[in-house]
């Protein structure tokens, strides 16, 4: 059981930090792109923002499930340490949905209206709050998948 939980916490893990990375090169090339109005890119936001914070949780969520049932195929201190950071990981996601994504949601709605003030530093927010989510879950994932000192390889 505690092999399968540590396999889960490896790939759920490894999965968000990629779907993460796509996600966000994919959007900002929308946005930055010009090849779209305003109005379209408000549009795709509210789509998929949803999806990506739903994905996220799914995840990160397994990450720590796996963690804590990973038994004796991590050090306590590295067990720790994982259940820590993807509990962490959550806690800021869900803190940058509520506080931030949420309001910024409302802020393009209806899309393609003018920005209204503050949104520029919500947007900040957002890039850094998420910056520091996906790098915990990064450390994360390469602890997991770390080779445990003083085992052979059983082949």
């Amino acid at each position: 059981m505690s092999r399968l939980a540590l396999t889960i916490t490896r790939f759920a893990s490894a999965a968000w930090v990629g779907a993460a990375v796509l996600f966000v090169i994919n959007g900002v090339q929308q946005t930055t792109s010009g090849k779209f109005e305003s109005m379209t890119t408000d549009q795709l936001v509210l789509l998929r923002f949803p999806a990506y914070y739903l994905m996220g949780f799914i995840l990160v969520g397994l990450s720590l499930l796996g963690a804590v049932l990973s038994g004796t195929e991590r050090s306590q201190r590295q067990r720790r340490m994982l259940i820590v950071l993807f509990g962490l990981s959550l806690v800021i996601m869900l803190f940058d949905y509520l506080v931030v994504y949420l309001p910024l949601a409302e802020m393009i709605t209806p899309p393609g209206k003018a920005r209204p003030q503050g949104f520029q530093t919500l947007h900040k927010w957002s890039m850094r709050v998420n910056s520091i989510d996906l790098l915990l879950v990064m450390i994360g994932s390469l602890t997991a998948c770390w080779p445990r000192r003083g085992v052979q390889d059983a082949r």
